[in-house]
């Protein structure tokens, strides 16, 4: 296996290559299209999580689908690489509880030095709005959960992961213009905006530790009989003071 493909599989669940077209479970253009395979895969992993209801599992459906978008993003930042994400060319295996692996075949991915910034920028326009956006609306209707949050859970991601990598080796001015690119309206024509484009309060504790923190809390403790001290650091529902303990 190429060895950046490996740590992109291992880092952002990302499979590269035809011999794991077999594996898919869901194709991401189906449950666009399709309700009820949307249904179908958001019940299944209700039943894994053991969530309360449809929506929960929605909302975990669209934090859980950030490792995607991360992997795009650090692909391009840290790879090199430019995926083809328009949904008739990404498929889902569905895993342990709502874990999911994204398959494509190789003959969709490129070296983003080969290509303009115009059809760099093109694929995350394609991403975005061909694919998160629709797909994330399917999912909303049908659990009854809200797109935007689920948007919003994305991009908070995102922007963490932003920052992680502004702490290693990568060439910072490409970090910078690529995530300007994932949540700027820069893309977008007049009067259009980036559904990825949120503000985040950049919050420092007394020991020095930084985080941005949610607009919108991803209910992950609702599996946990609505203990709020299961929730995230990052969460909007605990105050600063118990953030300060959570942050690693």
């Amino acid at each position: 296996m190429n060895t950046t493909f490996e740590q992109i599989q291992n880092d952002h669940k990302l499979y590269i290559g035809s011999e794991y077209q077999d594996r898919i479970s869901y194709e991401v253009a189906d449950l666009i299209d399709n309700k009820y395979s949307t249904r179908e895969l958001l019940e299944t992993q209700m039943r894994q999580l053991d969530a309360p209801n449809l929506t929960i599992a929605g909302l975990l459906f669209g934090k859980m689908y950030s490792v995607l978008t991360m992997g795009l993003f650090e692909s391009l930042v840290k790879h090199d690489l430019v995926i083809e994400t328009h949904p008739e060319k990404i498929g889902i295996e569905l895993k342990e509880k709502n874990a999911m692996n994204y398959i494509i075949k190789e003959e969709h991915v490129h070296k983003a030095t080969d290509l303009p910034d115009e059809k760099v920028k093109e694929q995350i326009y394609t991403f975005i709005t061909l694919h998160l956006q629709p797909l994330f609306q399917t999912v909303a209707r049908v659990s009854k959960c809200k797109a935007t949050h689920m948007r919003s859970i994305v991009s908070h991601n995102l922007h963490q992961r932003k920052c992680a990598l502004a702490q290693t080796d990568v060439d910072q001015e490409r970090l910078e213009k690529v995530f300007h690119w994932f949540t700027s309206h820069e893309l977008f024509q007049e009067n259009r905006r980036n559904p990825l484009h949120f503000k985040f309060r950049y919050y420092k504790a007394d020991n020095g530790k930084e985080t941005y923190v949610r607009r919108h809390c991803c209910m992950k403790y609702m599996l946990h009989n609505a203990n709020k001290e299961k929730c995230c650091p990052t969460c909007p529902l605990i105050p600063d003071e118990e953030r300060d303990d959570r942050i690693k």
